[in-house]
């Protein structure tokens, strides 16, 4: 019970739910990069804007409520397919720049709560044993 409520309030739970979106937008990124070439495929993408909106509304909401009375699971990630990039004559809209770019720009982001998750942890830790 203690350690739930220790693990569910904060910014553990955004940071978690930001890694599960920059994995799966990265699986996203990577298949279109393998399709570049493929006709008719259609790009497929993640809205970065529109889950960090959902999750700013999200962490307002935490603000108010006790802590561990905010659930974040229902942050939807809801695939789309972006309308940049030249359409070619095949019916792909592809753009392999923008592709790298924002595989980049992904990869820079899970770093980032990777390494803000992981100094959480480092200092439940070191409550933990500073405690006993």
């Amino acid at each position: 019970m203690f350690l739930d409520r220790l693990l569910n309030q904060g910014s553990m739970p955004v940071l978690e739910r930001m890694l599960q979106f920059t994995d799966a937008r990265q699986s996203l990124l990577a298949e279109n990069v393998a399709n570049v070439s493929t006709p008719g495929y259609v790009q497929k993408d993640l809205s970065l804007d529109r889950f960090q909106e959902i999750l700013q509304k999200k962490v307002e909401e935490q603000e108010s409520a006790a802590p561990g009375g905010v659930n974040f699971d229902d942050v939807s990630m809801d695939i789309q397919e972006p309308q940049h990039g030249i359409l070619f004559h095949d019916g792909n809209n592809r753009s392999m720049e923008q592709l790298m770019s924002d595989q980049a720009k992904n990869a820079l982001m899970h770093n980032m709560a990777v390494e803000l998750l992981r100094d959480q942890y480092s200092m439940i830790e070191t409550a933990l044993r500073e405690g006993k």
